[in-house]
């Protein structure tokens, strides 16, 4: 049982730390540190200094706020420390009703998340050294395929015009030329996590054993094993689909109220718009899932709706292929 209630709100430069003991709900003792490896070492002293609880008993807790929080997590963690990091969105709506925000009232409410749901509490596990490096290069990534499209837009945009003015003609050949640099970085990037992939044996077995799925190729097997932690930190296929916004939930009320089950709104969009292009891959390339789609058609099922039972089935089959440790074989399609 943790005595002590730590709750941290990360900020690029900064971290504000709020704890408050068992017992002693209402008194709160508050104090800021660089988010830093420095700054952690002087939290620590200080928060021995204010409290007699013993360090076993105490439980930090805040955001996931991506590489902000990772620094804190990664280094208490190598200190044996119980660190609890938990998504913004299920903290916010724990809170009910706030009508006063900054960091330091933040950092109090966390602390008392800690304290009301301490059962639900999920101690952090580092990723990796393969997974975090896995995951900064599809960042590293993104922001150059982001560039190259905009850059890419701009360039068509141009074109039109380019006959009757220099100037133009001068931006669009300038333009075109960063497009072709982006995109032979954005080639080594990909060469970079495939090296990456293959230095890591688990992560490498789990790679091909996800590829071997029609639908699922480079980006999404790679995607897949960043936010499930290599399939680590999700139980069940349906946990994930849940994560991603795919599973179905109905809602009910009394005798006479029964609305048709729904995805929530409450989802991971990257990884659900990233699932919708390997459903339509898989419809295209798979025999059984192309028929599933025309059979459910012609049964006036709505494409959407489809789309997403297929983008379920691609859940299933990626978890049950590392379950298994077999890859996937069509002439079994029964066994997924």
């Amino acid at each position: 049982m943790k005595n002590l209630f730590i709750g941290i709100d990360f900020s690029k430069q900064t971290i504000d730390v709020s704890f408050v003991e068992r017992g002693r709900l209402k008194e709160f003792t508050h104090n800021q540190f660089a988010n830093d490896k420095d700054g952690f070492k002087q939290m620590l002293s200080w928060l021995k200094q204010q409290t007699q609880i013993p360090r076993k008993e105490w439980m930090f807790c805040g955001e996931h706020t991506g590489l902000h929080s990772l620094a804190l997590s990664e280094f208490l963690t190598s200190k044996g420390m119980f660190i609890w990091i938990d998504s913004p969105l299920q903290i916010k709506l724990s809170m009910g009703i706030q009508r006063t925000k900054n960091d330091k009232v933040d950092s109090e409410q966390l602390a008392l998340y800690a304290y009301r749901f301490e059962d639900k509490a999920k101690a952090y596990v580092p990723m990796s050294k393969a997974n975090k490096s896995l995951q900064l290069l599809y960042a590293f990534r993104g922001r150059l395929i982001k560039a190259k499209v905009a850059l890419s837009q701009a360039a068509t945009e141009m074109r039109a015009v380019i006959r009757r003015d220099p100037t133009s003609r001068y931006i669009y050949e300038q333009t075109q030329q960063e497009v072709e640099r982006l995109a032979k970085l954005i080639e080594g990037v990909e060469k970079k996590m495939l090296t990456c992939i293959k230095e890591d044996p688990s992560i490498d077995e789990n790679y091909k054993l996800l590829t071997s799925i029609k639908g699922i190729a480079f980006v999404n097997a790679c995607v897949m094993i960043i936010y499930t932690g290599n399939f680590t930190q999700f139980e069940s296929p349906r946990q994930f689909a849940c994560y991603t916004g795919m599973a179905p939930f109905g809602k009910s009320s009394g005798t006479s109220k029964k609305a048709t089950p729904k995805v929530s709104q409450i989802a991971n969009k990257e990884i659900k718009a990233l699932l919708t292009q390997a459903a339509k891959a898989a419809i295209r390339h798979n025999h059984e899932i192309r028929e599933y789609f025309n059979r459910k058609k012609a049964e006036g099922k709505q494409d959407w709706l489809i789309v997403n039972n297929v983008r379920n089935k691609l859940i299933h089959r990626a978890f049950a292929v590392v379950k298994r440790k077999e890859p996937y074989v069509e002439n079994f399609l029964g066994q997924y």
